[in-house]
């Protein structure tokens, strides 16, 4: 609001300062005669993360974590996926471009970005509102992205007499060409068809290896229409719950007559899915050997599984030392090394707030190793496997109640953990299921390398940061230099010759320490459970409030949780082993429907490609005002890189914008295909396309 005794002020100053003339203006004059006055200027480089003047409150990284990940979970959706797929079926195949209902979704989320509500440091009371928002948002995307598949790959013949062969419709968001394991439970009726007389062919006829995982006889299944479902880990795990609550209920034989669906999963391998486009696969009743088998790239037996890249085997118990439970031991098959004893669980009490976290004046430490547990095969090799070790994680109840150290009561948190490996894909996929029991502590999940560094890098927005591992000291500053960093995609160590990435879904809050040899050992956080908004009784924050005492006893986060990562060993730096193109390929996975062959949509080229993995496309979109195409790009490096977007549509008119996305200078293209650009070091740069 307007100072009201802003008038007194001005004549104290001009008083107290009769050399200096004071002038009462608005923000555009300042900045006029800022410019003319010619001042000196400084360039600072790096981020502004210290709390040397004030505090920095870097808790709220990991405050009420299934926040963070709803809130990943909704701009992938949105950014991702949604808007590369809606103007591809605008801009090369002429379907409507929903802006509505993309626009409603974004203003939703925004509702939860203000920096109390997505830090994670407010009451319970407003964070629970933030759930059906976030809820909206990823139904509002899901079922526009349904939509436009349905539209590609209808689930039903639109004529009586039309075609209705099945057809498995693969959609590829990212503008890069990929090969991907695509993995789709099929539905089909009525339940005689023999999957094994069936053979996969693509579009241009040619057969396709493929597999069937396993197959379920069960009675009609009302009210999810399983062949329209996105995500094949969802759709799978929404489908394995029924059968487990109902069992017997409604599994029925091969051959019996009330049994009119059969539920199969397959795998096959999409090659050069096309970018920012669709393909389509058919189905259909072999004829001679027309049917391929899939090679097994991927194998399970008992506690190890492998594919081209790794043998990696899955701890079930603490019986060896150096291998506590569900931790993994990696054999890198191009270099021979083995690295041992990665995603150790370990947990520490917490006495600090939503704002930071504390540890206790006598702090306390427990892993996972010695908890007895068992490996099991979730998924059989092939062109994909996984394993899973369930084990029960014993932690202390909570701190005690001088808040000095924590209780010697212990519960049991049950635990599973698995690892994936897919044929084709040099990532090592990880997933913790959690049932959190305990109060006020930090989980984490560590992963010790062999790689001998100073320097912690980690993704960051339309950046990726270089920081050292040591602090300035900060004996005199207002809050202590915090040892975790944010991060958003991933992190990772490398010293010239190798390193380890560690890529993660929603989990913002990473520590990288060294050990006595100068190996580095990157520690994720998975939940911090804390029950106060703020308190001013622990020594993270030199003993000072950073808001209202009041409790929050839904930010313990008690309850079941699911949290995401993967490991990528890999040689030289990451730029040239492309790490951000695998972060993004696995944190955008293809979509896939079951539809049928009658008004089904032909596969193009796709819209847009990228021809260097030194930048990457943040925003892929119609624009809001014309009947163009906004993309948005930026460059990873810390020099000039030359990028060449490649149109699968011919291209008319090709400008820079500013980030309103208002025109500025035009660029050339070649060929009414191919724009060229240059991009200074560290550039965020929009384009505007007009197709012809």
């Amino acid at each position: 609001p307007p100072q009201k005794d802003l008038g007194p002020v001005l004549a104290a100053l001009r008083a107290a300062f009769p050399e200096t003339t004071f002038h009462h203006a608005g923000l555009e004059a300042y900045v006029e005669a800022l410019r003319a006055s010619g001042p000196s200027t400084k360039t600072f480089a790096g981020e502004l993360l210290g709390g040397k003047l004030h505090h920095i409150l870097s808790g709220v990284w990991s405050a009420r974590m299934p926040l963070k990940q709803l809130n990943d979970t909704a701009q992938t959706l949105l950014a991702d996926y949604l808007e590369p797929v809606a103007t591809y079926c605008r801009f090369v195949h002429g379907r409507p471009y929903p802006r509505g209902a993309i626009d409603y979704a974004w203003r939703l989320l925004l509702k939860n970005h203000p920096h109390d509500s997505i830090c994670g440091c407010s009451t319970d009371e407003v964070h629970r509102e933030m759930i059906p928002r976030f809820e909206g948002v990823v139904q509002t995307a899901e079922q526009l992205l349904r939509d436009a598949l349905e539209w590609l790959a209808p689930s039903f013949a639109t004529t009586p007499e039309g075609d209705g062969e099945t057809v498995i419709c693969v959609a590829n968001p990212l503008p890069e060409w990929r090969t991907e394991v695509v993995e789709r439970l099929l539905v089909f009726r009525p339940a005689d068809i023999d999957v094994e007389e069936l053979a996969l062919f693509d579009e241009t006829g040619r057969a396709v290896p493929f597999e069937v995982v396993d197959r379920t006889y069960v009675q009609q299944l009302w009210g999810v229409d399983y062949r329209s479902e996105l995500f094949y880990d969802l759709v799978v795990d929404r489908f394995r719950s029924y059968l487990e609550r109902f069992g017997g209920g409604i599994v029925r034989g091969e051959h019996e007559l009330d049994s009119p669906d059969l539920f199969a999963t397959v795998r096959f391998v999409a090659k050069d899915l096309p970018p920012v486009g669709h393909a389509q696969y058919f189905l259909r009743k072999r004829s001679g050997d027309e049917r391929e088998a899939a090679p097994s790239y991927v194998t399970t037996v008992g506690d190890t599984i492998e594919n081209e890249f790794y043998r990696v085997r899955l701890h079930p118990d603490g019986t060896v030392r150096l291998h506590p439970d569900g931790t993994i031991d990696v054999l890198d098959r191009a270099t021979g090394e083995t690295l041992a004893g990665l995603n150790r669980l370990e947990d520490t009490e917490d006495v600090g707030d939503e704002y930071d976290y504390s540890p206790c004046e006598a702090t306390e430490t427990v892993t996972s190793e010695g908890s007895a547990g068992n490996v099991r095969i979730l998924e059989p090799g092939g062109l994909a496997g996984r394993l899973e070790a369930e084990f029960t994680f014993a932690l202390p109840a909570s701190i005690a109640t001088d808040r000095r150290s924590r209780t010697r009561e212990r519960i049991d948190c049950r635990a599973r953990t698995r690892v994936r490996l897919r044929h084709r894909n040099p990532v090592i996929e990880l997933e913790l299921l959690f049932e959190n029991r305990a109060l006020d502590h930090r989980l984490r999940a560590v992963f010790p390398t062999p790689v001998a560094t100073e320097t912690l890098v980690s993704d960051g927005h339309f950046c990726i940061h270089e920081r050292p591992f040591r602090d300035p000291g900060g004996e005199d500053w207002v809050q202590p230099p915090p040892r975790t960093r944010p991060q958003q995609e991933f992190s990772l160590v490398q010293d010239g010759e190798r390193g380890l990435a560690l890529l993660a879904k929603g989990l913002p809050e990473i520590e990288a320490t060294r050990d006595e040899a100068g190996r580095a050992t990157l520690h994720l956080t998975l939940l911090r459970a804390v029950g106060w908004l703020s308190r001013e009784d622990f020594a993270t924050r030199r003993f000072s409030n950073a808001g209202p005492t009041l409790p929050t006893p839904d930010a313990q986060c008690v309850g079941s949780h699911r949290f995401e990562y993967a490991v990528v060993p890999f040689r030289g730096d990451h730029l040239t082993a492309g790490i951000k193109t695998l972060s993004r390929r696995y944190r955008v996975p293809p979509l896939s429907k079951q539809g049928v062959v009658d008004g089904h949509v032909p596969g193009r080229l796709g819209l847009v490609s990228t021809s260097t993995a030194l930048t990457r496309v943040s925003a892929l979109k119609a624009h809001d005002l014309r009947e163009t195409i906004v993309v948005r790009l930026c460059n990873l490096t810390d020099r000039p890189v030359e990028e060449t977007l490649a149109f699968g549509i011919p291209v008319r008119s090709v400008w820079r914008t500013d980030l309103l996305e208002d025109r500025g200078e035009a660029c050339e293209t070649a060929g009414k295909h191919r724009v060229a650009i240059t991009l200074r070091p560290h550039e965020i740069l929009t384009l505007e396309v007009e197709p012809a």
